[in-house]
């Protein structure tokens, strides 16, 4: 997933979202401008954006906090998780599998939510002791600001529309009544889609009714939501149809290996214009050097084609670009959602065995789809 790597915390990786960064100024912005500005006039312009800076900050800290606790459940259920992310609107703990039962997804689910009911109890408290003890007025203005979104956060995660921890326990509920969790996260997804819709109806009234900014965010927010919902449904019914499925059954030994010493201008002609791959693999001797593809011949005039190698070219690969036989097909499948992963060189002993491209994972998920399996 795209984004930048922050570091480990209790052995989970952390990452940002590029989506995140966006959303921190904005609320840095609304703090700035319209939150502390309404709540302490007597801030002052340089003060606003201080304690804005601070309180997004640790908004970022609470969001996170929250993520760690759907986490650690998982690990002590036994559940890998490759790490957190935080995005546009919150964060995912990136599980490698569903839960292996109802109980399991119930406390994942609920467990968010009550921690940020907890930080908000906190922050309340704190912001008491503060009051009472007259510690500066922006140290309990920030405090009052952090019991009041985790609050919010607590209750909106609450909603029982998946991917929401809400919808999840609501998942976890049909799961225990039907035994089936694939009907069970469709009839979550519904109702999940149905909470987006709601509010990306009550954004329009109220942009209607001359709050712009305020039901803006709600249509934003309700139809990230909505499309959230249906994607996650998606995603299992894809995991579902690879379940089980290695390297080995996906990928192919027939796409052509292009020599180093190729020029741009012979690749064009003999593989690019023959072949129907989004990139090949580039390799020198026997060693495998990086991939090539259009994007790369498209940096260069076709003028200079005759006079510029494959190898000066070529893209190097590093781990985001190898798997190995045994690998899990929907692992593979992850890495390929990567844009700039073309195709995956599949190794053994620094050999290359054959590649895998996002076509032939989809062809096995739709066949296995349509024959219902």
């Amino acid at each position: 997933m795209g984004g930048i790597r922050i570091g480990k915390i209790l052995g989970f990786e952390i990452n940002v979202d590029w989506s995140w960064l966006l959303i921190f100024f904005l609320v840095v912005y609304s703090l700035a401008s319209g939150y502390f500005p309404t709540m302490y006039p007597n801030f002052g312009i340089a003060m606003n954006w201080l304690v804005g800076i601070l309180a997004a900050a640790l908004l970022f800290v609470s969001v996170l906090i929250h993520e760690l606790s759907h986490s650690m459940v998982a690990r002590s259920y036994g559940t890998p998780v490759r790490g957190i992310t935080l995005f546009m609107f919150g964060g995912v703990s990136q599980t490698a599998e569903e839960p292996k039962s109802a109980r399991e997804e119930f406390w994942m689910a609920i467990v968010g939510p009550v921690t940020s009911f907890g930080l908000a109890a906190v922050f309340y408290a704190l912001g008491g002791i503060g009051a009472v003890m007259v510690w500066p007025s922006p140290v309990v203005a920030v405090l009052g600001y952090l019991a009041m979104i985790n609050l919010l956060l607590a209750v909106f995660n609450l909603a029982p529309g998946f991917p929401l921890d809400g919808g999840r326990v609501l998942r976890s509920a049909l799961w225990a009544a039907t035994g089936d969790l694939t009907r069970s996260t469709r009839y979550a997804s519904y109702a999940g889609q149905a909470f987006g819709y709601i509010l990306m109806g009550l954004g329009f009234t109220n942009v209607l009714g001359g709050s712009l900014i305020g039901g803006l965010w709600l249509v934003f927010i309700g139809w990230f939501l909505a499309g959230a919902a249906r994607s996650s449904y998606q995603q299992l019914l894809v995991k579902q149809a690879l379940s089980g499925v290695t390297v080995s059954q996906v990928m192919t030994s027939d796409v052509p290996v292009v020599d180093a010493d190729t020029s741009l201008r012979q690749f064009v002609d003999e593989t690019l214009l023959r072949y129907d791959y989004s990139c090949y693999p580039v390799q020198r001797g026997e060693e495998l050097i990086g991939i090539v593809g259009i994007e790369e011949v498209r940096r260069f005039s076709p003028e200079q084609w005759q006079n510029v190698s494959v190898g000066e070219v070529a893209h190097e690969i590093d781990t985001a670009y190898k798997v190995s036989e045994s690998d899990d097909a929907y692992e593979a499948l992850t890495k390929l959602a990567t844009e700039e992963v073309c195709r995956l060189m599949v190794m053994d002993n620094g050999q290359l065995k054959g590649t895998v491209g996002r076509e032939s994972v989809f062809r096995l998920v739709q066949t296995k789809m349509l024959l219902g399996l």
